[in-house]
């Protein structure tokens, strides 16, 4: 199938990206990648009388570190980020998502920014992002916003995006000691992902999340509080704290798992995330 007719728009500047935005705010889409949001239209799910492709503006591929900050613009692709020394460096988690993010093709088109706002379910980056206690900043012709990673996606194939907003950049705290994301794929779909992050100030709480199970990513409480009161400790009390948190999640049967089988995995990939974090302190 083809998309139906629209109006395609090559902005070379933010400012102009963000006018065009503006004026056809009531049926407009922002354009990055297109790996998921070109698949939607040819299949009618999606559809848009006007597209602003970003690609030209080069400022929203660009990768900095200020400070205890690590900055990653919305375009950056996939394969981008994987390659990148300074996310190697400082965040190895997310540069091993995002090299094994579905095949080199999208690795090399799709973008951080782009998985975000669309949304699917079974996106991994998402889940990592919230656990890294992201930032999001988004402009429009309103001015600038920030928004927590964990609060963006509010369920399937939707967000707090406004419709004339775009998304600029991904701001990741350096605040984590440990890190670990922890996913069974099935074909290209990720079927269960869970993310641990043990923060360096011992005092701040550990943070694991949960994707690609239900409609948008969720944090495990009490996996969580278990994990801080026990530190360093890998037992049945943890996996019943996980499997708590899980027996709340609305999880459906679908085509590659039921939803039985689904929170075993859950289960499963949250376990590895938090053991893979304890064992990297085991080491510092």
């Amino acid at each position: 199938m083809l998309p139906r007719p629209f109006t395609y728009h090559r902005p070379t500047s933010l400012d102009e990206a963000v006018t065009l935005m503006a004026r056809h705010v009531d049926d407009v889409s922002p354009y990055a990648g297109g790996t998921e949001l070109l698949l939607a239209m040819k299949m009618h799910f999606a559809d848009y009388e006007h597209l602003v492709d970003l690609k030209r503006i080069s400022e929203l591929r660009a990768v900095k570190r200020n400070g205890g900050t690590l900055s990653i613009g919305a375009l950056a692709t996939h394969a981008a980020i994987a390659a990148d020394a300074a996310i190697q460096g400082s965040l190895p988690a997310l540069a091993g998502l995002c090299g094994s993010i579905a095949n080199a093709r999208v690795r090399a088109a799709g973008t951080i920014g782009g998985n975000l706002c669309f949304a699917e379910p079974r996106a991994d980056p998402p889940v990592l992002l919230a656990a890294l206690d992201a930032q999001l900043c988004l402009i429009s012709a309103r001015g600038e916003r920030h928004v927590a990673a964990s609060q963006f996606i509010t369920g399937a194939l939707e967000t707090v995006r406004a419709p004339d907003e775009i998304l600029l950049r991904i701001d990741i705290p350096l605040t984590a000691r440990s890190t670990r994301y922890e996913r069974v794929v099935h074909g290209h779909r990720t079927v269960a992902g869970a993310a641990a992050v043990i923060a360096q100030d011992a005092h701040a709480a550990p943070r694991v999340w949960l994707g690609c199970v239900a409609t948008h990513p969720v944090a495990l409480p009490n996996a969580e509080a278990h994990v801080a009161a026990n530190p360093g400790v890998l037992d049945n009390a943890l996996t019943q704290a996980i499997a708590s948190d899980i027996a709340r999640l609305d999880i459906a049967d679908d085509e590659d798992a039921s939803a039985d089988y689904r929170r075993h995995l859950a289960t499963t990939v949250a376990i590895r995330a938090i053991t893979a974090t304890v064992e990297q302190e085991e080491r510092a």
